[in-house]
């Protein structure tokens, strides 16, 4: 079957149009403080419309119904390429970067959520670029895909493949016959818990501003901020505890915080397997880190613990915020971090990485081997929740977890070849990949990446998309097999 083309630009053409809505608000808020990035973001937002109108145009209004698996993936891949391309102009425009390729690494990494950044002087920037940054996260976060799906019911039955596509893991398969009206549910979720982060922060001792951009990158856990100094800039337990506290929700399973607040089940909500590993990760390593701190570093007693709990949750759910930089702390914090860079969130969430669930799978999995080991006859399938995972997911998991670890090894030598010291280049690599933002030493949470050459930037770029479409959706078009009929 040949590639439906005008479907495929349809759907880009209708998500490139939805983006220059959220710029043209991005423009208000910029002639709202009077900032002189105005002018900027409204061009941005106008070559934004025009190009996604005339994609709309070209294909014409008819539906499209006759698509499979190549227009999904193609679909959802120029959708977050071609929305980071988009994005970036505001920045280039707004003179903010210096050359193009720092506003799409900018923009890429906020569309995918993964925080690191290019900017050394972030409070010098104007309020209407930073809420376009923080919106970028925002959108990210649940999925672009997603977001489309909730809001345009012209996609019908072809919604279900984009969904796939866009959001591969063990969480979605059930809500596939009426993945429309989950695209709602899910958002509304995600509504709620931004505008009760965005409430809470203000209570405290944030601005409304601030409040409302930290709103948006924590629930998306992105980890954008509007000040240099990041979380630590306030100096506040208060604002930490909450931002804590909405790291957490972001990487949870969303379809299980639906079920929890729909039908009230908190019963199925704390037996939830991936829940409990989660959690018990987040506990070991904020004590480990934090005994660290006290003993070896001789650190506050309660300055340690605080620092400690805020760090590994930041990193584990791949927001990336800081008040500390914990690759200053020393050789063994950074296994810590780089575990917690691996593993990462739940599946379903707004966290990259592994995920746990992966993680407990392939761990439950080499421990069957040993019993298959001893009693080669017997049948041990491995159970998630209770329920026996089919040989061919388990499968798909092991191709995951392979291809993923491939990219991080392959991805290290091409930066050390780049010229990224090889700390650095570890770091960014697992940092992009799992799409979390501060990496090691200089690329750390007190640096930024903008000393790194321009093929480091875009070799980054492509790895973040790579991580938040979670690997296959991207390299499947590598393939010579997707391309022919």
């Amino acid at each position: 079957m040949n590639i439906n083309w005008k479907f495929i630009l349809k759907i880009v053409g209708y998500i490139i149009v939805l983006e220059s809505l959220f710029m043209f608000l991005s423009a208000a808020v910029a002639n709202y403080f009077q900032g002189t990035d105005v002018q900027a973001i409204l061009v941005s937002a106008g070559i934004t419309l025009v190009s996604g109108i005339g994609m709309v145009l070209f294909t014409g209004f008819k539906r499209n119904t006759i698509i499979g698996k190549k227009e999904s993936y193609l679909g959802v891949a120029l959708s977050w390429i071609l929305f980071a391309l988009f994005g970036a102009l505001p920045f280039y425009i707004g003179g903010v970067t210096p050359c193009f390729t720092d506003a799409f690494f900018e923009s890429m990494s906020g569309i995918t959520t993964t925080g690191a950044s290019i900017l050394t002087n972030i409070d010098a920037v104007p309020k209407g670029l930073l809420f376009w940054r923080s919106i970028t996260q925002w959108l990210g976060g649940m999925g672009i895909i997603v977001f489309s799906l909730a809001l345009l019911p012209l996609l019908g039955g072809e919604a279900a493949q984009l969904f796939d596509a866009e959001s591969s893991g063990l969480t979605h398969d059930k809500f596939r016959p009426r993945v429309t009206q989950m695209a709602k549910r899910l958002w509304g979720i995600y509504l709620l818990f931004t505008f009760l982060t965005i409430v809470l922060l203000w209570a405290g001792p944030m601005q409304l501003y601030d409040a409302v951009c930290h709103g948006f990158t924590t629930i998306s856990t992105g980890g954008f901020s509007t000040k240099q100094a990041s979380i630590s800039y306030w100096n506040s337990t208060y604002v930490e505890s909450v931002i804590i506290v909405f790291m957490i929700v972001g990487a949870i399973s969303f379809p299980l915080l639906y079920s929890l607040l729909s039908k009230g089940d908190f019963k199925k909500f704390i037996k939830d397997e991936e829940l409990r590993w989660f959690t018990a990760i987040i506990f070991v390593a904020f004590l480990i880190v934090g005994a660290g701190l006290i003993i070896g570093k001789d650190y506050d007693f309660l300055h340690s613990l605080r620092n400690s709990l805020f760090q590994v949750v930041s990193v584990i759910t791949t927001t990336g915020f800081s008040t500390g930089d914990f690759s200053a702390w020393g050789p063994f914090y950074l296994i810590v971090f780089l575990f917690l860079m691996v593993v990462c969130g739940c599946a379903g969430s707004t966290s990259g990485g592994l995920k746990v669930v992966r993680t407990v799978v392939l761990a439950k999995n080499t421990v069957n081997e040993f019993e298959r080991l001893i009693h080669p006859r017997a049948i041990i399938p491995v159970r998630l929740n209770g329920t026996a995972l089919s040989f061919g997911v388990v499968q798909r998991l092991l191709a995951f977890a392979f291809l993923y670890i491939s990219i991080i090894f392959v991805s290290w030598g091409v930066l050390t070849f780049a010229g990224v010291p090889f700390v650095e280049a570890l770091g960014a690599s697992v940092s992009a990949i799992s799409n979390v933002g501060p990496g090691f030493g200089a690329l750390g949470p007190a640096g930024s990446y903008t000393e790194i050459s321009l093929f480091a930037k875009w070799y980054l770029s492509f790895l973040m998309v790579i991580g938040r479409l979670e690997i296959f959706t991207i390299l499947i078009l590598f393939t010579p097999g997707f391309w022919k009929k």
